[in-house]
């Protein structure tokens, strides 16, 4: 089958890598000589994965596991509140959110009790400028800067890429804090966060990482290794932050045996946007229009799919697109959906690009006549 969701495609580990995974299936078999945290494991070599591996992969100074990315956001957050909204008093409890942000990102902030705060967004793209403009309207009233700026990089509707350093310099001016999520991006496109400058990175293994889910990954610099590792008083071998232990089971095997293949991977970010932008040409002959940055710098695409919609109505049957990709192979398109279409090449050659085209061509003659 080819599979274009978005959210499966950057997530589907190689072939290879199933029949190796069946050897760690049976209970908690990481943790037999676990020294007493399952980053510190050496058999299998955890250790390696999360103190090299992935460091140098995100260019950053400190990585952690979790268990998935709004789950690594929330812990980042909490952290962020404890020690600068409560202890330090120094910071808001308000959050910046950009106007594209995934829901989950909302959830993580509002369970904390933190108070969010969404910026402007114009023809679908972040408006980087209008995080100044709010955070100077907290401060103004607050007398103090939001805890946080949250970016989605790029968001999860659209696939637009913001100026994520021009976000991160206004925050870092009005002391702020920067919280990326990458959970489209960290293992499919280069991302290094210390050029970037932004204080905490979470990618997605299960997004984008090639990798089972559920995983997260988090990426800290420096001045905030102590803040997220901050031992238990009681226990004072756990970070407290982890509840003594991150992710502990297969996707963290999965993502240690992918590591090669991600690498190779991203090194390849550039053939693979330009047949994203191939496929959007195909389907923009065809009357498909895509809703965001063009040229596209990403492979997650979203079309408005009028004549598809039409089509649907006329027939009376929103399940018509579905069954006919189906037919062809194509999966990854929800059942039902006609009016706008959300999907990735990531996985797809030149040759399946002209495939995916000549496939939706096929079904609007066929439906036409």
């Amino acid at each position: 089958m080819i599979i274009i969701d978005p959210l499966q495609v950057g997530g589907i580990p190689p072939e290879n890598i199933a029949q190796e995974l069946g050897k760690w299936l049976k209970g908690y078999p990481m943790c037999l000589y676990c020294p007493g945290d399952v980053h510190l494991v050496q058999k299998p070599n955890i250790k390696k994965l999360v103190e090299e591996d992935l460091p140098k992969f995100l260019d950053t100074d400190l990585v952690r596991l979790h268990h998935g990315a709004r789950e690594a956001t929330f812990l980042v957050l909490y952290a962020l509140y404890k020690e600068y909204c409560l202890e330090r008093k120094s910071h808001s409890e308000y959050v910046l959110l950009d106007g594209n942000t995934h829901y989950s990102m909302t959830l993580a902030a509002e369970r904390i009790g933190l108070r969010p705060m969404f910026t402007e967004t114009k023809d679908t793209l972040v408006v980087e400028e209008d995080f100044e403009n709010k955070a100077r309207g907290i401060i103004s009233k607050e007398k103090k800067p939001p805890l946080a700026f949250i970016v989605n990089y790029p968001d999860g509707k659209y696939g637009n890429l913001c100026d994520i350093r021009k976000i991160v310099d206004i925050a870092h001016e009005l002391g702020s804090f920067v919280v990326l999520d990458g959970a489209y991006s960290v293992g499919r496109m280069p991302i290094s966060q210390k050029k970037l400058d932004i204080d905490f990175v979470i990618g997605s293994g299960h997004k984008s990482m090639a990798t089972i889910g559920p995983l997260g990954v988090i990426g800290v610099l420096e001045d905030h290794i102590d803040l997220i590792t901050k031992k238990s008083k009681l226990h004072p071998r756990k970070e407290l932050e982890f509840l003594g232990c991150s992710s502990r089971g297969v996707p963290t095997i999965c993502l240690m045996l992918v590591m090669d293949h991600l690498r190779k991977r991203v090194a390849q970010w550039d053939e693979k946007v330009l047949l994203a932008n191939k496929l959007v040409g195909g389907l923009e002959d065809l009357g498909f229009e895509l809703q965001g940055q063009k040229p596209h710098k990403h492979d997650l695409l979203n079309f408005k799919t009028d004549i598809l919609f039409d089509i649907s109505q006329r027939i009376r049957d929103r399940f018509f697109v579905y069954r006919e990709l189906k037919s062809r192979g194509i999966i990854g398109v929800k059942p039902g959906i006609t009016k706008v279409i959300k999907l990735s090449p990531y996985l797809l050659n030149e040759d399946q690009i002209n495939y995916l085209i000549e496939s939706f061509e096929e079904i609007i003659n066929k439906y036409s006549k």
